[in-house]
C-alpha cells in the first residue's frame, strides 16, 4: 500500500489546535458518511511535525489519495469558515 504526504505549510502549522480540530471532524464525518468502505475505521491520518527552514510544519499520511484529497476540500472549506469576514473578503 503507497501512502499520499500532504504538506501542511508554516502559516497553517502555526494553530495546531485548529488543524488537528479539523482532522478529528474529517475522521468523524468519514466514518459517518461511509467514506471508509466496508470497513468501520475512519480514515487513517498520521501527523508529523517537521522543522524546515526555521518554521515548524506538519506532514499529514493518508493511506489513500481519495481520502488526501477530501481532506484537502474539507480543510480550504474550515479555513474559510474560521476566518474573519474581512480576510475573507481582502483574499477574494
Amino acid at each position: 500500500m503507497s501512502e499520499v504526504v500532504v504538506f501542511m505549510g508554516a502559516e497553517e502549522s502555526r494553530d495546531p489546535s485548529r488543524l488537528m480540530n479539523a482532522i478529528d471532524a474529517f475522521a468523524k464525518w468519514a466514518c459517518e458518511s461511509g467514506l471508509s468502505g466496508e470497513q468501520s475505521d475512519a480514515p487513517h491520518i498520521m501527523v508529523k511535525s517537521e522543522f524546515s527552514g526555521g518554521e515548524m510544519r506538519r506532514k499529514l499520511v493518508f493511506q489513500h489519495r481519495d481520502h488526501a484529497a477530501r481532506f484537502l476540500v474539507f480543510w480550504r472549506s474550515e479555513r474559510q469558515r474560521s476566518m474573519p469576514s474581512d480576510a475573507v473578503a481582502a483574499q477574494g
